[in-house]
């Protein structure tokens, strides 16, 4: 039997992915995420969701920081897929890095100033910074591939 062994990999995931951007539920509308960022205490300053990128922009807080909030949807079917959080702080780097890796563990990927989760689903959240901001991206996975379908990739 010993020449029988072989190793066993498991894939793990971190915890699931949550069902919601704060108030806004992934697949919302254009006016059930303006409906939700007002919930949050945010302002809505720019909607664009009927043409590339099909956003909304919203300013707000977020971790405690000030932070722009970029809303975006589907082209076709409308509905809200991932939401980008972006500060001019670059200290919230370390300060949103714990928060992420106290919801959902250890990144699946990190390299210098980059770092993302990832699920079966193709859910994501990509940590990252540049020079003169840090941003995090969270994404849907199953909006994230309806979105590349009605974009034809």
């Amino acid at each position: 039997l010993l020449g029988c062994w072989t190793k066993v990999y498991f894939s793990i995931e971190p915890p699931p992915f949550p069902d919601t951007f704060m108030s806004a539920k992934w697949g919302a509308s254009a006016e059930e995420a303006k409906q939700a960022i007002h919930k949050d205490g945010n302002k809505w300053f720019k909607e664009s969701t009927d043409k590339p990128p099909y956003a909304i922009y919203a300013s707000g807080d977020y971790l405690d920081e000030p932070a722009i909030f970029s809303y975006f949807f589907t082209p076709k079917s409308k509905r809200l897929y991932r939401v980008d959080v972006t500060f001019s702080n670059l200290r919230v780097y370390e300060k949103g890095r714990n928060d992420l890796i106290q919801k959902f563990k250890k990144p699946s990927f990190s390299q210098k100033d980059v770092d993302h989760w990832s699920w079966n689903d193709k859910s994501l959240i990509i940590l990252q910074e540049d020079s003169t901001h840090v941003q995090i991206s969270y994404s849907n996975g199953p909006l994230l591939v309806l979105n590349q379908k009605e974009r034809g990739y």
